[in-house]
C-alpha cells in the first residue's frame, strides 16, 4: 500500500471547528499526519505533533530553500506548501505520498476515494489548497521550480510578504503548472468532494463544482461523510464524500458530545435527530428567508 503523509503547518488559536478536523483526521487511521503548531494538541498513533514557533518554522524554510524568505504571518506558510518535498525531506522517508490541506473541513474515508489504482497512475492528486497530494520523488518534489511564462515564479513568491496562493489552480502557481504542462501525471478530484461555498445571501451549503448540490447537508458516521442533497427532479441523494470543506464560514453553533456520529447544516454541529432526521435535514438546508432577514437584522 502507498503510505501518504499530510503535513499541517499551524500557528495561533485554533478554530472551534477544529475537533471534527481533528477527529476525522484520527478516523483516517490509514493516512498519517504530521502537525506543526505552537498549540497543545494530542498525539495519536497516526497523528504526530511538533510543537515549535513561526520563527524557528521560517529559519527551517530558509535553510531547506537556501534563500530568505519573507514570512511575517503564519498565513504566507500556505504558499510554501508545494516546497514540503523539500522542506520536509527528512520527515518524508519511506513515504510513497506527501500532501497538505487545511483544517475548516471534515473528513471522511480518503483511501474510498484515492484508491491504489489512482496512486500508482498519478503524480499530483487534487488541485486544491484544502487537500492535495505530491508523489514523493524528485520531479514533483521540486516542480514547484519550474518556470513558465506567465506563471507565478517561486522565487518571487517566497520573496514577497503577502500571500500568493501559490498552492492554488486558479492562481497558476505548481497546480497549474502541473495540469497545463504535465496533465498526464495530474487528477483533478472536484466530484470525490464538497468545496461549500462561501455565503452569500443565505447560509445555505451551495457547492461550487455541482448545480445539482444547492442546498447539501452532512452525516458524519461510520468513520465516513455523506453528503445528503435533492437534485432538480427532488430525489433525494446520500453519497460518501471525501470531504467538506467550510471555507471561511463563522458564527457556528456546536451541540456535539461524540466525534464519531453527528450531523452538519447550516452553521450548526449536532447530534442526530431521534425523529424525522430525514426530513428536518431536508428543511435545515434550504435557504430561508427568516434566516437571512435574522442576519441582516443581527449586524
Amino acid at each position: 500500500m502507498n503510505r501518504i503523509k499530510i503535513i499541517i503547518p499551524y500557528f495561533g488559536k485554533l478554530p472551534d471547528t477544529f475537533p471534527f478536523w481533528y477527529n476525522s483526521a484520527l478516523d483516517n487511521q490509514d493516512v498519517d499526519y504530521l502537525f506543526i503548531t505552537d498549540c497543545d494538541v494530542k498525539e495519536a498513533p497516526n497523528f504526530k505533533v511538533e510543537k515549535t514557533t513561526l520563527e524557528e518554522e521560517t529559519a527551517r524554510y530558509e535553510k531547506a530553500l537556501g534563500m530568505k524568505l519573507s514570512i511575517p504571518t503564519a498565513y504566507k506558510l500556505c504558499d510554501f506548501r508545494t516546497a514540503y518535498g523539500v522542506i520536509y525531506a527528512e520527515e518524508l522517508e519511506g513515504y510513497d505520498f506527501w500532501g497538505f490541506g487545511d483544517v475548516d473541513l471534515v473528513y471522511g474515508r480518503i483511501r474510498h476515494f484515492l484508491t491504489e489504482e489512482i496512486l500508482e497512475r498519478y503524480d499530483m492528486i487534487n488541485c486544491w489548497g484544502h487537500l492535495c497530494l505530491y508523489r514523493n520523488y524528485e520531479f514533483t518534489n521540486k516542480v514547484f521550480m519550474e518556470r513558465h511564462e506567465g506563471y507565478l515564479d517561486y522565487e518571487d513568491v517566497f520573496s514577497d510578504p503577502e500571500h500568493r496562493f501559490f498552492e492554488e489552480l486558479w492562481s497558476k502557481g505548481t497546480p497549474a503548472v502541473m495540469c497545463d504542462f504535465h496533465s498526464d501525471r495530474a487528477l483533478r478530484c472536484e466530484p470525490f468532494f464538497d468545496d461549500v461555498a462561501i455565503p452569500d445571501l443565505f447560509k445555505h451549503f451551495k457547492s461550487y463544482y455541482s448545480r445539482e448540490r444547492k442546498c447539501m447537508t452532512f452525516i458524519h458516521k461510520d468513520r465516513a461523510l455523506y453528503r445528503v442533497y435533492f437534485d432538480s427532479r427532488f430525489r433525494r441523494h446520500e453519497e460518501q464524500t471525501m470531504y467538506a470543506h467550510f471555507q471561511k464560514r463563522k458564527g457556528w453553533t456546536i451541540d456535539v458530545d461524540d466525534y464519531s456520529d453527528y450531523i452538519i447544516y447550516p452553521n450548526v454541529f449536532r447530534r442526530p435527530f431521534r425523529f424525522l432526521q430525514n426530513l428536518r435535514l431536508a428543511w435545515y438546508g434550504t435557504p430561508r428567508i427568516i434566516d437571512y432577514l435574522a442576519q441582516k437584522l443581527g449586524k
